[in-house]
């Protein structure tokens, strides 16, 4: 942990120093060259470069903040710039995702909808399963849809179109709570026996599991997680915000209270 720290402080400092150093070049070189126009020759000399650069890296070192501000800078415009071009593709497919035949949990009149895409091979979308739970069991007034978004290997696919399957017999949530809480392998025999406990229809699973239609929604999944820049699991969309990665269930409650109160 301390090589890695130090390995990003190292890294950030390097970054601050960069970006210092072009700005007050750039701020020297405007402030002189009227005084240097008829010279042919306006670059800094080797020495000039060196004594710059060591007062640079002298202030920087002096004002460590200085990084720790670049860098929360840079990941803020990151983050903005990121739910700006969310915003613009999910005004396009809201209607389309809160309507669809995707499977849910909670109210389905709730004031405020959470938008899943996970993949049953990870492990914080396990984590995030808990998080899922106990919104439901303590606010009334939320929708819960789930976008399977099998990406991590061939059994999340297999994973994903037994427990769309599972809608079909009405037991998704309890078919999903249970496969995404069983951390074993995931495999064909796992799938039934999840059923089995469930008293579900085990050969009809099977079928559905395999059918066209099953197959055609995880497409469709995947390719909407696509178009709306979600590119790993899991991710959220609470309201009109995304949160990608695992948030935990403090900071979910907090969006969804957010979104309540904003009118999303």
């Amino acid at each position: 942990m301390a090589n890695k720290s130090k390995n990003t402080f190292t890294y950030g400092r390097k970054i601050a120093l960069f970006g210092l150093t072009a700005l007050v070049l750039g701020f020297v070189y405007t402030a002189t060259i009227s005084k240097t126009s008829q010279a042919q020759d306006d670059t800094f000399s080797a020495a000039q470069k060196e004594a710059l650069g060591a007062f640079i890296e002298d202030y920087v070192v002096a004002h460590p903040e200085l990084i720790i501000e670049a860098l929360e800078s840079y990941q803020n415009k990151q983050k903005t710039a990121e739910q700006e071009a969310f915003a613009g593709k999910f005004a396009s497919s809201k209607d389309a995702i809160l309507n669809s035949a995707a499977p849910w949990a909670g109210n389905e009149k709730g004031d405020v909808t959470v938008v899943e895409f996970f993949d049953y091979n990870c492990g914080y979308c396990r984590k995030a399963l808990k998080d899922i739970v106990q919104l439901l069991d303590d606010d009334k007034n939320v929708k819960v849809i789930f976008m399977d978004m099998p990406i991590l290997s061939p059994t999340s696919q297999e994973a994903a179109r037994w427990s769309l399957a599972a809608d079909k017999q009405g037991k998704y949530y309890e078919y999903h709570v249970a496969l995404m809480n069983d951390s074993g392998s995931k495999n064909a025999r796992k799938f039934a026996s999840i059923a089995e406990k469930l008293g579900m229809d085990v050969e009809k699973l099977k079928k559905d599991a395999e059918s066209k239609e099953v197959r055609t929604m995880i497409e469709a999944n995947l390719a909407l997680a696509r178009d709306l820049g979600i590119r790993g699991t899991p991710g959220f969309i609470i309201g009109d915000t995304l949160s990608p990665g695992y948030i935990g269930y403090s900071a979910m409650k907090d969006i969804v209270e957010q979104t309540r109160q904003g009118g999303q």
